[in-house]
């Protein structure tokens, strides 16, 4: 097996000089964090923005700055966030020429650390006289939407100040009008200042550095807001069902998330982190754990530090501990991971045919173009569910080249395969049952591109460079997997495989059964087990406990789902929750169950039972629930924070959902191994 050795902690700010606005991009397996530049007004023959590295979020190096200054007149270099398209890094940047004058340029490099040559477009010239915190998101369909802050100064509809807005990207250089609202300002905390004399002593509010994101059927859009040196700076989000509105500047399609008991920041600053804000979204190391990067100020310091924190999904709403200072687990890392950065083959890869070696790039090259099949087999067993990640190019020959995936009872494999024709071919070798997807027309396959496989039971999905491309059901399990090339020369790296599964319950065509799930009981059926309307249900009203199991045993691991009761019985006991399976055992669960003034949160299975009451708590509004096994200890967090820690000590286990003397309803299932 291939790991890193696996940082314990790590604690809040991860570097220790200034960073503003810190975007973090993941590149095969190595990250890049750039920032807003800290000379306000660079010398002549200088460098902008600084740039970090790190292939596991916790330790960073300098790696130098991104790009040559533009010279006279250009200052205020500001908000750097770099996107990957074919194989080129385009790196989309605010500069002014005064001091309210300014917009979006873009610049570009082969590598992610650059050296970075500006492109010699202002995207924005022709649209706003001022733009800046540019953030390039891309859709499931392919298309790029350039997001970034403006002026509002109609107050019929807001508050005078800045707010985001949104336009398609035609090509990385050119936008297509008009520019559509996203979010402006509302709130009373999102003042930047009062009677702000710059602006002709109004009041100015600002809402800022958006970062855009698609969950489940959602688009959310988390931004800053208030005064960026001020502690009123914060955080929040915004949803949308659909990443650009039809309305121009006069839009409503995206609405602002309303709070949490009467608070409608997501984040906000405490007296050890002082005005947290401009954030970025990134997957951790293990591509299953989302995190914020973020900057703040501490007590003493004027300088906005960087900080990193895990993003949850919780049903359709969002939900982070930000801002920590305190010390945290370190960002999971895969099962297996390999880097290539060894000068020869680790043990666990196997060669069966075809010249396979280590590349200096960080790669493992099949360079024999002519042979007929070649492949390089890892001898880590998959799981029942799982993630991997799989990185490569084209170096030539006129076949196809891939990863296949492997049954260990047969002389049988999927092959998931790119064509030198620019297709996806997903083939059945026992079968010979094929599903084909064209890639996007303009593919350079000669540069690096990324496959996700993810496999949920039966269900294989496959992504290209973040875009789904196919979904297949197997007809029977693989066990390993194998990178392979057909008479074509290929490289592949930064290669990662992480125990997982996320069920979000959208398809009504897929089955419980599909998905891996079974009865607690051999004789039960799943017939009162269904997914529609965009969640899986447990219909019975009978009374009795209704379990159903899905994964495997793991050492560690998070477990979670967003949960509500549907329908009870009168006076029942009704309740809903989670199950961990103990072989030879009966299972623990951790319940939801209503009581007359509300609900109470109660473990049965283990000696240390607990039961907590949750007064004035809806078991019937969607709620979180999210179990963390480490140590030897059971965490229980509800609805985001941890409510209680319990010695938990079995062999082996399970995860399933429950519910008992009631009909209940789940989204936002998953389990990840630690």
């Amino acid at each position: 097996m291939i790991v890193e050795q696996q940082q314990a902690a790590f604690c809040n700010p991860f570097w220790h000089k200034g960073f503003a606005d810190p975007f973090v991009l993941k590149v095969r397996g190595r990250y890049y964090a750039y920032a807003t530049e800290t000379e306000a007004h660079p010398a002549e023959q200088s460098w902008v923005f600084p740039i970090l590295t790190s292939t596991d979020m916790v330790s960073w190096q300098e790696v130098g700055k991104a790009m040559a200054h533009l010279g006279s007149p250009h200052f205020f270099y500001w908000a750097p966030e770099v996107t990957e398209y074919n194989g080129q890094f385009f790196l989309y940047y605010a500069v002014h020429t005064e001091e309210f004058s300014g917009g979006i340029r873009v610049a570009v490099a082969d590598r992610p650390e650059g050296p970075f040559i500006d492109s010699g477009y202002e995207l924005t010239r022709d649209f706003v006289s001022w733009a800046i915190d540019p953030h390039v998101f891309k859709d499931h369909d392919g298309q790029r939407y350039l997001y970034m802050t403006i002026e509002y100064v109609d107050a019929e509809s807001g508050l005078v100040g800045s707010g985001n807005a949104v336009a398609r990207l035609i090509d990385p250089f050119t936008l297509q009008g008009p520019i559509t609202r996203v979010t402006r300002p509302t709130q009373s905390w999102q003042l930047f200042e009062k009677q702000r004399a710059s602006k002709g002593g109004l009041d100015w509010y600002t809402v800022e550095g958006p970062a855009v994101l698609h969950h489940r059927r959602y688009y959310y859009q988390m931004y800053s807001g208030g005064c960026y040196y001020r502690d009123n700076y914060a955080m929040s989000y915004a949803i949308a069902d659909t990443p650009m509105g039809p309305g121009g500047l006069q839009d409503t399609s995206w609405h602002d998330w309303p709070g949490r008991q009467g608070d409608p920041r997501l984040v906000h600053g405490d007296q050890f982190m002082i005005g947290p804000g401009h954030n970025s979204v990134v997957l951790g190391p293990n591509n299953a754990d989302h995190y914020i990067a973020y900057h703040a100020t501490q007590p003493g310091m004027t300088e906005r530090r960087p900080c990193l924190d895990r993003l949850f999904f919780h049903g359709d709403e969002l939900w982070t501990p930000a801002a920590l200072h305190t010390l945290q687990p370190a960002p999971a890392m895969p099962r297996l991971r390999d880097l290539f950065t060894s000068a020869e083959l680790q043990p666990a890869w196997q060669p069966l045919g075809g010249q396979w070696e280590i590349a200096a790039e960080g790669a493992v090259v099949q360079s024999d173009e002519n042979v007929k099949h070649a492949v390089l087999r890892q001898q880590e067993r998959l799981s029942t569910n799982w993630l991997l990640e799989v990185n490569l190019k084209h170096l030539g020959g006129s076949s196809t080249y891939g990863v296949l995936l492997h049954n260990a009872d047969a002389d049988s494999s999927i092959q998931c395969a790119i064509t030198a024709d620019r297709q996806l071919v997903c083939t059945d070798t026992a079968t010979g049952s094929s599903q084909t997807q064209p890639l996007p027309a303009d593919t350079i396959l000669e540069r690096w591109h990324q496959l996700l496989l993810s496999l949920s039971g039966s269900v294989l999905t496959i992504q290209f460079d973040g875009r789904p491309v196919m979904e297949t059901v197997l007809a029977r399990p693989v066990h390993s997997f194998a990178l392979m090339t057909e008479r074509s020369a290929a490289a592949f790296s930064a290669i990662s495989l992480t125990d997982h599964f996320r069920d979000e319950f959208l398809d009504a065509g897929h089955t419980p059964a599909m998905l891996g799930w079974t009865p607690a009981r051999p004789s039960s059926d799943l017939a009162d087990w269904q997914i529609r309307d965009n969640a899986l249900h447990q219909d019975s009203l009978v009374a009795d406990t209704h379990i159903l199991y899905k994964g495997q045993a793991y050492n560690q691991f998070d477990f979670g789902a967003t949960m509500k009761l549907q329908q009870v019985e009168e006076n029942s006991g009704a309740a809903l929750g989670l199950a961990m399976q103990a072989q030879d055992s009966e299972p623990i669960i951790t319940w939801f169950q209503q009581e007359q003034s509300g609900a109470s949160l109660k473990v049965e299975g283990i000696p240390a039972a607990t039961r907590q009451m949750l007064p004035n708590f809806n078991l019937h509004d969607w709620h979180t629930l999210r179990l963390e096994y480490r140590a030897d200890q059971l965490h229980i967090c509800l609805d985001g924070p941890e409510i209680a820690v319990l010695p938990i000590s079995v062999a082996a286990y399970r995860i399933g959902l429950a519910t008992r003397n009631a009909a209940g309803s789940f989204i936002s299932v998953w389990q990840t191994s630690r």
